[in-house]
């Protein structure tokens, strides 16, 4: 996808430098390099972190006690000198060369705390100017923190420059804050209405929190697993006593409750084996003629970088940290090692009712009667799913707090 629009991220600092607002424009910067928007950062101290996004450094764009001491002591005491209005200038001068070519302005607390007041106007002059650069592109004022919401700082300076500027927001910038408390406090602050403040929370990436393997990664995001309800694993060979038509039938029950679930299912048919070969083939047309073809997921078939997926331990750990449950409805076990592996995860566990995974699981997990129906057993698995408040809130996270989301649900509306 070809995109035009330009944008340009504006703080006080980036990378290296380490905090919550730079974590997030780092964050933000990548999205939209990503989808195939020209970005930069414009900021007061940092260093490229990505050869798709330029960084223009302007020293004077630093927090104010960093760029001149004794204006900083000046301007905390309310007084603006000759030396405010020079510097003023610069930044206004330079921040209009650098905008010049951009169609969108994002500025991440800039036009709401008071770190350096003379960016603030100089900015705030570039939105207001009657024509040029502030009519030509739309600016977002992206609020993380304001400094008028501190109890802090004196209220009456609120209506003197250039302090009135934090609350007193220039017109046709679009505002924009990180969760329904802030937008409720600036809404009062600058006498806006509520609907009028864009709420965009921050967001995770859960390959990078997760330090998920290139391959996790890829078809986490192809075969959009946060949009089921459950994900099921059943790290298993491809033998008949594995049960896995068992596995493949719940999943059909589950769907046809109305959760939508698909299985993961990490092992190919041995090669050597003909039954193999047999059994992979039967369950591929069970799962077709039950119309579950495209929520039963053999890993086999997946491809990353135009290559299968082979299953090492680092893509198994992975496995487990992305799925909602271990299924292992398994006939005969001489053991039951997943049963571990998904104990060490926090993973919930149905499994057969068979000696030696009864003795591993004790009473901490479901135990599933094989000669039950489908829809019986998948309506317990359901049940005992829904007592799992971290399984919810982990849902909530991975739907509408990974970046991926915010950035298509929240994120490009507004630069459209």
């Amino acid at each position: 996808m070809t995109v035009m629009t330009s944008v340009a991220i504006l703080h006080y600092s980036c990378y290296p430098v380490i905090g919550g607002v730079e974590t997030v424009i780092q964050a933000h910067a990548k999205l939209f390099a990503k989808h195939g928007y020209p970005v930069k950062l414009i900021v007061g101290t940092g260093k490229q972190f990505d050869s798709r996004i330029p960084v223009t450094v302007i020293p004077e764009m630093r927090a104010l006690h960093l760029v001149d001491r004794t204006l900083h002591a000046e301007t905390a005491q309310g007084n603006i000198s000759n030396r405010f209005k020079k510097l003023e200038s610069s930044l206004h001068k330079k921040l209009k060369h650098e905008l010049s070519r951009t169609n969108i302005c994002i500025a991440h607390n800039v036009l709401t705390m008071h770190f350096n007041l003379a960016l603030t106007s100089a900015l705030a002059r570039i939105i207001n100017e009657p024509s040029g650069e502030g009519k030509q592109k739309k600016f977002i004022s992206w609020a993380h923190d304001a400094t008028f919401l501190d109890p802090h700082y004196r209220k009456e300076w609120k209506d003197v420059y250039p302090w009135n500027l934090l609350s007193q927001p220039a017109g046709g910038v679009k505002q924009v804050t990180i969760s329904n408390l802030r937008k409720r406090k600036l809404a009062r602050l600058f006498k806006f209405k509520a609907k009028d403040i864009t709420v965009v929370p921050n967001g995770i990436d859960p390959a990078g929190f997760l330090r998920l393997s290139p391959a996790a990664s890829s078809f986490t995001e192809k075969l959009n697993l946060s949009s089921y309800d459950f994900v099921f694993l059943y790290p298993t060979r491809m033998v008949r006593r594995k049960n896995i038509e068992f596995a493949i039938k719940l999943i059909y029950g589950i769907n046809s409750l109305g959760r939508k679930t698909c299985l993961l299912i990490t092992s190919p048919p041995d090669p050597h084996n003909k039954d193999s070969i047999l059994y992979y083939e039967s369950l591929k047309k069970l799962a077709e003629e039950l119309g579950v073809k495209d929520k039963v997921i053999f890993l086999s078939e997946q491809k990353t970088a135009g290559r299968k997926i082979r299953i090492n331990d680092r893509l198994l750990r992975d496995l487990y940290l992305l799925s909602d449950m271990l299924l292992f409805p398994s006939k005969a076990e001489g053991f039951g090692i997943p049963i571990l592996e998904a104990g060490i995860c926090h993973l919930p566990v149905a499994c057969s009712k068979i000696a030696p995974l009864t003795e591993i699981g004790g009473e901490n997990v479901l135990y599933l009667n094989l000669d039950d129906s489908a829809e019986n057993t998948a309506g317990k698995i359901i049940r005992y799913l829904d007592k799992y408040s971290t399984l919810r809130l982990h849902k909530k996270v991975m739907r509408g707090y990974t970046w991926e989301s915010i950035f298509a649900n929240k994120i490009v509306p507004l630069v459209q």
